[in-house]
């Protein structure tokens, strides 16, 4: 074997890990590619429901005590957006806050975020522990928006 042989086959050699070193090398940036387009992909998704959770308003209502002997329902919209349209619908057997009160306020045109509204509420020996409400608005994410509500003493 002459030196023209040793050299060759070294050349084949050092092509043959060259070679395979490429090779390695595209998998793994194909891999890197792959996680690459996975965590842009979640960070359009989490772009998406940020900026859909911006433009949704989130209307709730609790009962609180004031003093010893008043109580009041808030109705508040704790959500970034406004809402539109609010209506109060109380159920068929509410003993706590008037019709006509509800009837007085509601619906509203717009809640802004932040913006609550209070009703007097009637809380005696025989009322019930809890009841329920519903309340529905529109509001740029969507309209025809409800949240059925559990007011409890």
């Amino acid at each position: 074997m002459s030196i023209t042989d040793s050299l060759s086959i070294i050349a084949v050699l050092i092509a043959g890990a060259s070679f395979y070193l490429s090779f390695r090398t595209h998998r793994s940036q194909s891999n890197l590619t792959r996680r690459e387009v996975e965590l842009i992909r979640i960070q359009i998704e989490e772009a998406k429901k940020a900026h859909k959770k911006e433009k949704t308003a989130a209307i709730s209502a609790r009962l609180y005590k004031l003093d010893r002997k008043t109580w009041k329902l808030k109705v508040y919209n704790q959500g970034p957006a406004v809402a539109q349209n609010v209506n109060v619908i109380l159920d068929d057997q509410n003993q706590i806050i008037s019709q006509s009160d509800v009837d007085r306020v509601f619906p509203m045109t717009r809640m802004e975020h932040g913006q609550s509204v209070e009703l007097m509420a009637f809380v005696h020996m025989q009322s019930p522990s809890k009841e329920w409400l519903l309340i529905k608005w529109d509001d740029p994410s969507g309209t025809g928006r409800e949240n059925r509500v559990e007011i409890t003493i």
